[in-house]
């Protein structure tokens, strides 16, 4: 999942003030301190941590977001899927979306900004029963971050761990960690927006340390304006076929994909 942590991936939020007509008749309306943001993109790959999670077919992909000034946000963000169901080693049986709930909070420490939180996956359907692992799809994670803007470059660094015992078809692998680093970096006084990327999946649990694998991805975001953008990437990762858990359709291999975006 794209999750929208704030300050580091969050789409900004459009907040609408209520005005009133005749200023000088009504008081002005109460700032409650929230804001409220929506988001929905069509992408030639849905690509997660370096896999893709379609078998190299489009996604559409959207969700809701909250934040208040305080620094608390959630949000939930949905996208169509196929890995759970492909091959004869499938980790469900019926399964075409995942669902993903989050909330967190971000704040200021001194110059560096932080963020905090918890990552729900869900894969609405039925487990597959011949599955090897017998393991539950869904996964619980929590998260912390830090980064800081140096104007010329947006750099972060983040930390998720699975709290759930199962997660992704995984037995016992809670204790999994998947660290990423990424920079977003603005072409000068252009529209566009070089993002870079570089994550480690390492997996617990007897067993799983096989797959563990590095991802990274260059990402070049053109914005037409502050709702819409397109853009292009490429993503690769260091694990062969013959690692992977399933029977994905070249999952792991090096990806070219293109995408439209629009935020409100």
């Amino acid at each position: 999942m794209k999750i929208n942590t704030l300050k580091v991936a969050v789409i900004g939020a459009l907040m609408v003030p209520l005005t009133a007509i005749h200023a000088e008749e009504v008081a002005p309306a109460e700032d409650s301190g929230f804001s409220f943001s929506a988001n929905v993109g069509l992408f030639s790959d849905y690509i997660w941590r370096g896999q893709s999670q379609t078998q190299r077919q489009p996604a559409l992909q959207g969700g809701f977001d909250v934040e208040h000034s305080s620094g608390f946000y959630a949000g939930v963000w949905a996208s169509n899927v196929e890995w759970t169901t492909a091959g004869s080693t499938s980790a469900m049986n019926e399964n075409s979306v995942e669902v993903d709930v989050y909330a967190g909070f971000g704040f200021d420490v001194g110059p560096v900004y932080a963020d905090i939180g918890v990552l729900q996956y869900l894969y609405p359907g039925h487990d597959n029963p011949s599955a090897a692992t017998k393991a539950e799809t869904d996964a619980t994670e929590v998260y912390a971050g830090l980064g800081h803007d140096f104007g010329f470059v947006d750099i972060s660094g983040y930390a998720y761990y699975l709290v759930s015992t199962d997660g992704w078809n995984f037995a016992e692998a809670d204790g999994t960690v998947y660290y990423s680093l990424d920079g977003s970096i603005p072409v000068g006084d252009t529209p566009l927006t070089v993002d870079l990327h570089v994550g480690y999946f390492d997996f617990d649990g007897t067993g799983n340390s096989a797959y563990d694998y590095t991802d990274w991805k260059v990402n070049v975001d053109y914005a037409f304006n502050d709702n819409y953008s397109m853009g292009a990437f490429y993503t690769d990762t260091d694990q062969g076929e013959a690692q992977s858990k399933y029977n994905n359709e070249n999952c792991f291999d090096e990806t070219f994909g293109v995408y439209l975006s629009a935020s409100f």
